[in-house]
């Protein structure tokens, strides 16, 4: 680790800097390739007047296969940032401070790449962050400015957080305010010891070239200190800016940042970096340095953002699956090691499918638990028991223990689990309309009174307000089963789920439930109380038997759309009446 330092001196010292695409003599015609629209290219031509100011913009002949993207000539600044960058300049000058304020990383990259983003990071050449933001604050008082919100986050290194964080919130917008840094590490410890760095020592411990050019505010400048931060960015390409191995023992979480930049622009991950990501230090290091929070918040952006498939790939393919994905032990069924293989199959046919049925159907957050379901699809029957000797979804233990996600996306994935072999068994008779063949699924005793006839509509509404607006996914993810309730087969892997007949099952289930007038039936107000069902059941105090007639009585009014509470209780009394004299 003590190399790292050695080899950041061995740069040299000069930033590449980017005011504009200006040579003398020569006309260059490149072509880039939109991001967000790899199928639209553009032609930009460009005038040059001085042949070493933009290197970054040659073309070398072992370049000529990658792809390009569009970079930017400049940074063009929204009236907000233009607002904050000048209260922080003036805060320079009212203090006489002699300190260099550079944005960092992200922001950089995203406004090259002419894409908007509220993150903003500065960097400090010669004080620490709190000791600025204090200074922000205080000129802000002359001005009868007062700054919205203020919060200093201290550095953590046992979880890879090296630097303490100041933010303030300048224009609605956070803003966040670190030193530069230069990290020593001693022959025993992974732990560095942190100080003052350079431009160039914090541009070199970066987790990524793209993510190591500034933006420097007080001249205007973008700034590319590993001179290959512009070029990598252009030609998409995920590269660290020191030996990768090297930089993701420093923090491991880089290798699921790697990842989850290379998903999202489409870019391609460095062979070497791919190697360094797969090997057994990095990995044992990813799940012993780096808290599960911060592994969690890394999937979650991943699975919610453009590219959720391409990023799971990546995953499996550095066998990193089950270092993210980590399972309790004593699972019961045995999980197979090469499941993950089904739960990326699964990923992808369920991605594609929302494509197809079309986005609409699904907002964020149904879209982000139903990827989630497909993902862990394969793991839905398996449990394992706690110490109290209690059976556990295994489901349940990856999200609250493996991700520390919130409890509420455990409870709703296990629910659309839950859900699937119900809406299994009402799939034929919902495309067929036809009267429900019942299966061996257990409806409970509250269903044995419901007509034949009136069977579906009613099991379809109890089981739609079981999981409520999630019904879309659960149909969804059953139709990737249907019509076996079994985990699917290699060969309809390899004929890609035919996801076209699937498609048609689900918009077919959609609309019969659509025409039963159950698409939200979870907002049904019952026709009687438990005071009513009290009364005919002439109970002094509540208990079970209530609950199971309220059961009885929804069934009912599911039963009958068009029925009234008194025709409900008539119904209730006689049914009742029945069951005494029966008895």
């Amino acid at each position: 680790m003590l190399s790292l330092n050695n080899a950041i001196k061995l740069k040299a010292k000069a930033p590449l800097l980017l005011h504009s695409f200006t040579l003398p003599t020569t006309k260059i015609t490149l072509v880039f390739r939109s991001v967000s629209t790899p199928l639209n290219e553009t032609a930009l031509s460009l005038n040059t007047t001085t042949p070493n100011t933009i290197p970054f913009l040659r073309c070398r002949a072992a370049m000529t296969t990658a792809a390009c993207v569009q970079v930017k000539e400049k940074i063009e600044l929204t009236e907000t940032e233009k607002k904050i960058f000048d209260r922080l300049l003036n805060t320079l000058r009212h203090f006489n401070l002699q300190t260099q304020l550079r944005v960092a990383g992200g922001w950089v990259r995203d406004k090259l790449l002419g894409k908007e983003c509220y993150d903003i990071d500065i960097a400090l050449d010669n004080m620490l962050g709190s000791e600025f933001v204090d200074k922000v604050q205080e000129y802000l008082s002359t001005t009868g400015e007062v700054a919205q919100g203020l919060a200093v986050i201290p550095s953590n290194p046992e979880q890879s957080k090296h630097l303490e964080t100041a933010r303030m919130r300048l224009f609605d917008l956070w803003i966040d305010f670190v030193n530069l840094r230069c990290e020593d590490y001693s022959e025993n410890s992974r732990i560095p010891t942190m100080k003052f760095g350079t431009a160039e020592e914090d541009a070199y411990r970066r987790d990524l070239t793209i993510n190591s050019l500034f933006y420097n505010i007080n001249t205007n400048l973008v700034e590319d200190f590993t001179k290959r931060g512009l070029e990598d960015l252009k030609f998409g390409r995920i590269v660290t800016p020191l030996p990768p191995k090297a930089t993701f023992l420093d923090d491991p979480l880089r290798v699921l940042r790697a990842i989850r930049f290379g998903a999202r622009f489409d870019f391609t991950l460095d062979e070497e970096l791919k190697k360094a990501a797969a090997c057994d230090d990095v990995k044992t290091a990813l799940a012993a340095k780096i808290s599960r929070e911060r592994i969690g918040t890394e999937i979650d952006l991943m699975i919610s953002g453009n590219q959720p498939v391409k990023a799971i790939d990546y995953i499996c393919d550095l066998t990193l699956f089950w270092v993210v994905f980590s399972l309790p032990p004593k699972v019961e069924p045995a999980v197979s090691e090469e499941c993950y293989r089904l739960s990326a199959a699964y990923l992808d046919a369920s991605w594609k499918l929302i494509q197809l049925i079309g986005c609409s159907n699904f907002d964020d957050e149904q879209r982000r638990l139903c990827l989630y379901s497909a993902l862990f699809l394969p793991l839905r029957s398996a449990a394992y028991k706690d110490r109290k000797d209690k059976k556990i979804p295994v489901v349940n233990y990856i999200f609250r223990d493996s991700l520390k996600r919130k409890a509420s996306d455990a409870d709703t994935v296990m629910n659309i689990h839950k859900s699937l072999e119900k809406f299994l068994s009402l799939i034929t008779s919902l495309l067929s309309n036809e009267d429900i063949q019942l299966t061996e699924v257990d409806w409970g005793r509250e269903f044995d009174d419901v007509p034949f006839t009136s069977k579906l509509r009613v099991l379809t509404g109890f089981l739609l307000r079981e999981i409520k607006d999630f019904w879309r996914v659960a149909l969804l993810i059953s139709t990737l089963l249907y019509p076996t309730g079994t985990e699917c087969s290699q060969d309809i892997i390899d004929k890609h789920f035919q996801l076209d007949k699937r498609k048609n099952i689900f918009v077919s289930v959609d609309n019969a439930i659509v025409k039963l007038g159950l698409e939200k039936v979870w907002d049904l107000k019952p026709l009687v109380n438990g005071k009513d069902i009290m009364n005919v059941l002439q109970l002094k105090v509540g208990g079970p038997l209530v609950r199971e007639w309220q059961q009885k009585a929804l069934s009912w009014q599911l039963a009958h759309p068009s029925g009234t509470a008194e025709e409900c209780l008539d119904w209730m009394k006689e049914t009742h009446s029945k069951r005494i004299k029966m008895e």
